[in-house]
């Protein structure tokens, strides 16, 4: 005969839990949250590079780096050296946007030089084919760029500005950044840049000049002071190794989700549990059993079930973190952290699961000592509290709104996120309403959605168990889209292009206006769209300042008082006007231009200012020209307007100051947003007549990178939400087994059996993605508004995901249809 302490915790596992598909859906309930945490962990620990994969890839051989703006050979004069012997010094150059012809094209990649034989330079690139190149007219392309234009060792690339004799590099392997993802960059040999000789674009090209130094560490420290004090970038094997990763700063960005939807899960299934469980109970009192006896054994079976959850979900999350490794590297394409488990994090998720799946199943299992043995046998239904649940929904409803209302106004937002918590509890505990509601609803649908909604409405702690273990994964997500989109939408408005929205501009930078080039451009962009000419004032007889850059030929300016000075465009049309401001001049400008005044956009212009000139300096060595002009303040333009003009007239007026009027290019106005392949297209058509496709500009907006930290979160929250529901729609169909079992009795045919379950599944899953979709919006709004952020969120998108979860669900829940042979073992 087994002890009392063996027969509670046998009766613990056999009764409480359950056996066979029940027993797995319950332990599953904790297990699956716990498993995408643990694995979601594992991800975030291998995207994260160690300290001495960050100094290599970055470092190399050496001790420090120091990068300095420009390409010019005065860096290394200025750079304090160690003394002979006592170190080593490796210079490079580098630019994010530097043009080479590929494909027929010219595009903007990143370059790199050094002298890559250097010990210094060891472990910055990796080949994959061919080798580093090693002469002045080698030079070697990244994987991406490689295969994105069909090129590989033995091709030719083309640097566009250099002289026709020393345009090719010819191309000697492919190389990846062991810690860039998809980098599109080249590297050249030694020397490559100075035979290329940049013809004065260096600024153009946003070069940097790299020194990589390895030296004592005395030495070093001074040197890193040395280059602090002139403002350049210093990095140092301490600073790369002492970074934290997102884990070490955050170590419960992941466990404390995983640990509050166990808490839900055990706070719903339990509930459950216990509802389904009162014949047991009532029979385990009837022979002699007490309430506290009863109590503790269904919180021995709730505790072994969360524990033996989270273990199974903590070793299959860490199995399944590490099976999705060489998937992981395959998307990144990139060097991975190496093997490491994040025990702080880890331990966290283990300890927050257990402790919140036990606080979960402790309220629900009181049921086993407060109600009778009558009302157990009998499952009389107890009295429901409507009136008084009712009063508790509109009472938190009311403390959630003016919570929310509190920390719009007041900037809280702490308060804020109470406010919405409070709004989705009430939404939660309205629940058994809404779906009485949808019961008195049912009277005129088909046999099967009458009987599944009215069960619903019978057994109301099932439905709302399953609603409230989903919703929070909905909130989760939704919460994190909205916060995305939000920032996302905020940079994008705050943005100040160099040109106006979908306008496309063509810099005659290489050639002269020409009709030919006119016509190519019409020719890409449509004949409809309005084309003007891009107009600047300079003096007269000036030319360009650099070979082969017509467009660095020096502009006349306006010098207004306490306004910064600013270049001078033409304008001799309305249409023209509006092309650069985007907007129609007002009766008072147009006549103040067709006057010859000169148009002051700048808003800070002093009223009654006298005294501008317009300064021009056609060379260098010439004291330049200053031209007294009559201003007028314009009305207000945008932002995008004052980045590319200071001030606006005509070219008659120039013309009558002794200036000229220079075309800087062509500018289209498009109707609509520019399509993805244009800069391409028009590359086609302009790259033959001197356009290069790395000057053209097409204005999209600003599209800021998703960080990394909400790409995982995202994908994280939508796993949760589907797993999360289909777990939820799993268990309410086992615990509906019975009353299938006995339609099937009855003689209701299968189908009808498959449809009780679809709508059921639809209903719950719907409501879930329903509630915690406005939950997840109120709780990113109550953080974003008392920032002033807008709050946006991506309704196609999310209204998309909804369908399709609740389409799965229902499609899901009608494969679950009980055997025909499985016997009925309750009423």
């Amino acid at each position: 005969m087994r002890a009392p302490r063996e027969t509670t915790l046998w009766l613990a596992w056999r009764l409480v839990i359950g056996r066979g598909w029940r027993r797995f859906t319950l332990v599953a309930l904790f297990a699956v949250p716990v498993l995408l945490s643990a694995a979601s962990l594992q991800v975030i620990g291998m995207l994260n590079l160690t300290g001495e994969q960050k100094v290599r890839s970055q470092l190399g051989g050496a001790d420090l780096s120091v990068t300095a703006p420009g390409g010019g050979p005065s860096g290394p004069a200025v750079l304090p050296v160690p003394p002979a012997g006592a170190g080593q010094v490796l210079q490079g150059r580098s630019s994010p946007a530097f043009p080479l012809v590929l494909s027929g094209t010219t595009q903007q990649v990143g370059y790199r030089e050094t002298d890559w034989s250097s010990p210094l330079a060891s472990g910055l690139l990796r080949t994959l084919t061919g080798r580093l190149p090693a002469a002045a007219d080698e030079i070697v392309l990244s994987r991406t760029l490689a295969e994105d234009n069909h090129l590989g060792p033995g091709d030719s690339v083309v640097f566009p500005w250099a002289p026709a004799s020393a345009k090719d590099a010819r191309v000697v392997g492919t190389v990846e950044d062991p810690t860039a993802y998809r980098a599109r960059f080249a590297a050249g040999g030694p020397g490559l840049f100075a035979r290329w000789d940049d013809h004065g674009h260096g600024a153009l090209l946003g070069l940097a000049t790299t020194w990589l130094v390895k030296t004592d560490p005395a030495t070093g420290t001074e040197l890193a002071n040395a280059a602090r004090g002139r403002r350049w970038q210093v990095v140092t094997r301490a600073s790369l190794s002492s970074a934290r990763t997102l884990l070490d700063a955050q170590p419960g960005l992941l466990a404390v989700p995983g640990a509050a939807t166990v808490l839900f899960g055990a706070a719903a299934a339990f509930s459950l549990r216990m509802r389904r469980l009162n014949r047991q109970l009532g029979l385990l009192s009837a022979v002699g059993f007490s309430g506290d006896r009863l109590v503790r054994l269904a919180r021995t079976g709730g505790a072994a079930a969360v524990t033996a959850g989270t273990a199974a979900g903590l070793v299959g999350g860490v199995l399944l973190g590490q099976a999705a490794r060489p998937l992981v590297r395959q998307a990144v394409q990139r060097d991975l952290g190496a093997f490491s488990l994040p025990f702080t994090a880890l331990g966290l998720l283990a300890l927050g699961a257990v402790a919140s799946g036990v606080a979960g199943i402790w309220l629900p299992t009181r049921a086993a000592r407060t109600s009778s043995v009558r009302e157990r046998l009998t499952r009389a239904p107890r009295p429901t509290g409507r009136s008084r649940r009712r009063t508790v929904v509109a009472a938190t409803g009311a403390l959630g709104g003016l919570a929310l209302l509190f920390a719009a106004t007041q900037d809280a937002g702490v308060v804020g996120a109470v406010g919405s918590v409070l709004l989705v509890a009430a939404a939660l505990a309205a629940l058994p309403d809404a779906l009485h509601l949808l019961a008195r609803f049912a009277a005129r649908l088909p046999l099967s959605g009458r009987f599944a909604l009215r069960d619903l409405d019978r057994e109301r702690r099932r439905p709302v168990a399953a609603i409230a273990s989903s919703a929070l994964a909905v909130v989760l997500a939704v919460g994190a889209a909205t916060f995305v989109a939000s920032q996302t939408e905020r940079d994008r408005t705050s943005y100040v292009g160099s040109r106006h929205l979908d306008q496309v501009e063509v810099p005659l930078r290489c050639t002269e206006p020409s009709a030919a080039v006119l016509a190519a451009f019409r020719g890409v962009v449509g004949d409809t769209v309005p084309v003007e000419a891009v107009q600047s004032v300079v003096p007269k007889g000036a030319g360009p300042r650099t070979e082969g850059n017509r467009l660095s030929v020096p502009k006349a300016v306006l010098r207004a008082g306490p306004l910064q000075p600013g270049i001078v465009a033409v304008v001799d049309t309305g249409a023209q006007f509006r092309d650069l401001t985007g907007r129609t001049p007002t009766p008072r400008e147009w006549t103040a231009l067709t006057g010859q005044r000169v148009l002051v956009l700048d808003p800070d212009l002093p009223d009654g200012l006298t005294g501008a000139v317009l300064y021009a300096q056609a060379r260098r060595e010439d004291p330049g020209l200053q031209v007294a002009v009559d201003t007028v303040r314009s009305d207000p333009v945008d932002p995008a307007t004052l980045v590319q003009a200071k001030a606006v007239m005509t070219g008659a007026a120039a013309r009558a100051k002794d200036l000229d009027v220079f075309t800087d290019g062509y500018r289209a106005t498009l109707p609509a947003t520019p399509s993805a392949d244009l800069e391409e297209r028009l590359g086609r058509a302009l790259e033959p007549l001197g356009v290069p496709t790395s000057d053209l500009h097409v204005e999209r907006g600003y599209r800021p990178p998703l960080p990394a930290r909400w790409s995982v979160m995202l994908t994280i929250g939508a796993a949760v939400a589907l797993l999360s529901a289909m777990t939820a729609v799993g268990g309410a169909a086992q615990e509906l087994r019975p009353r299938l079992l006995l339609l099937r009795v009855i003689g209701f045919p299968g189908g009808v059996q498959r449809r009780v379950l679809a709508v059921q599944a639809a209903v719950i899953v719907g409501l879930a993605m329903l509630i915690g979709t406005l939950g997840g919006w109120l709780v990113a709004g109550s953080q974003l508004w008392p920032q002033h952020v807008p709050v946006v969120l991506p309704w196609p998108l999310v209204l998309a995901t909804a369908l399709g979860v609740t389409a799965l669900a229902a499609a899901a829940a009608a494969a679950l249809r009980p055997r025909t042979g499985t016997r009925l073992r309750e009423r």
